[in-house]
């Protein structure tokens, strides 16, 4: 599964409440969101689901095996 720029620097800016980062910090993230999601099956080309670990409060969304973005519930 693919994640994008994108998805990483959502995650920066709205779960951890992080606005100014490097390109660093959004590889790292990039490395984090990799190991939180390998074990998620999706089986749809276009989904939403509960981010593991905030399940409460943030949605990823995916589209043709690649995580798009991440968004507030």
């Amino acid at each position: 599964m693919k994640i994008t720029n994108h998805a990483a620097e959502r995650f920066l800016e709205r779960v951890i409440g992080q606005m100014q980062y490097t390109w660093g910090d959004v590889v790292k993230t990039k490395l984090y969101l990799k190991r939180v999601l390998a074990n998620v099956v999706v089986r749809s080309t276009y989904k939403h689901f509960p981010l593991p670990g905030f399940e409460n409060m943030f949605y990823v969304v995916y589209k043709d095996n690649a995580i798009i973005t991440i968004i507030p519930k």
